[in-house]
């Protein structure tokens, strides 16, 4: 190759990598929300909110002075929690403002015991918390929150929408805001924990669970059974094997049960959860199940 043919060569290829280069990721103002039915497919609810919205509609989180740590991997094997946060609290530390995701589970139907909630980023990246640490969590955890501001770039911040813990100071040997990794393990169940591989280590970090750029959040609700048409009391299980032969809700088991299932079988077949009442086995809510209820009397 002659030398200019190469210059033209090099040229080229400088202008290929340059557009192959991808963009910087932007940031998310715009929110899709869901609630699925108990199959965990079916959509029952749904409605999408942008941060204008949010802002006017819903109380803001933040008070735009603090600061909020999420601490990060301590990279030594031997202090993998590191309980008295001394190690990468600057992993994420940030002065936010931004909407509690329980208000914004709120707003498609909410959430209920068993149930859990997925935060999923625009590129698809996603966690999931359960009901107890969105709607009832501990003070060293604090609300999750959905962050559009931080007192850096304002309403501008690339990271935005990024999913916080207003943790308080509870914890922190300096008083600090800092939501740890003890803290995660303090108030989350081992599920939801988020590690840092490195090597043959899995390293705690709460800062894993921080998911910057959401877009969308999904609600997955336990599968539990509705009152069947025309009672008005909830189902129960009564020996805790996942079967609800207490149809009618009265605490017990007896022919009234029998008559329930056999009255609303058609309407069970289309709304209830299909292991609540499927007594037989068969995967479906059929007579059978009526049959095999009764026989269990």
């Amino acid at each position: 190759m002659t030398g200019a043919w190469r210059s033209i060569a090099m040229v080229t290829l400088a202008v290929l990598l340059v557009f192959a280069v991808p963009a910087a990721a932007a940031q998310t103002t715009s929110l899709e929300l869901v609630r699925y039915g108990w199959d965990n497919t079916t959509v029952k609810n749904s409605t999408v909110v942008d941060v204008s919205w949010m802002k006017a509609h819903l109380p803001i989180m933040g008070d735009g002075v603090t600061h909020y740590h999420l601490q990060g991997p301590s990279f030594v094997p031997t202090d993998l929690w590191n309980p008295v946060e001394s190690l990468n609290l600057e992993k994420i530390n940030e002065t936010v403002k931004g909407t509690s995701l329980r208000d914004l589970c709120d707003l498609v139907g909410g959430m209920r015991p068993g149930d859990e909630v997925q935060v999923r980023a625009a590129d698809g990246f996603r966690k999931r918390l359960n009901y107890t640490n969105v709607y009832t969590p501990p003070s060293r955890q604090g609300p999750p929150v959905l962050a559009w501001w931080n007192a850096r770039n304002g309403e501008a911040w690339t990271d935005g929408m990024r999913l916080f813990f207003l943790a308080d100071d509870s914890s922190n040997p300096n008083h600090w805001h800092v939501f740890g990794n003890e803290d995660m393990r303090a108030c989350l169940a081992p599920a939801y924990w988020h590690y840092f591989s490195d090597g043959s280590v899995n390293y705690p970090s709460a800062a894993g669970l921080s998911i910057s750029r959401v877009a969308r959040i999904e609600i997955f609700p336990v599968p539990t059974p509705l009152p069947v048409p025309p009672l008005t009391a909830a189902p129960s299980d009564l020996n805790g094997d996942g079967r609800y032969e207490d149809v009618n809700g009265n605490g017990r088991k007896d022919f009234a049960d029998v008559v329930a299932l056999f009255n609303g079988l058609a309407w069970c077949a289309q709304n209830e959860p299909i292991t609540a009442f499927d007594f037989n086995g068969n995967n479906r809510i059929d007579f059978a199940d009526v049959v095999r209820l009764f026989e269990n009397l």
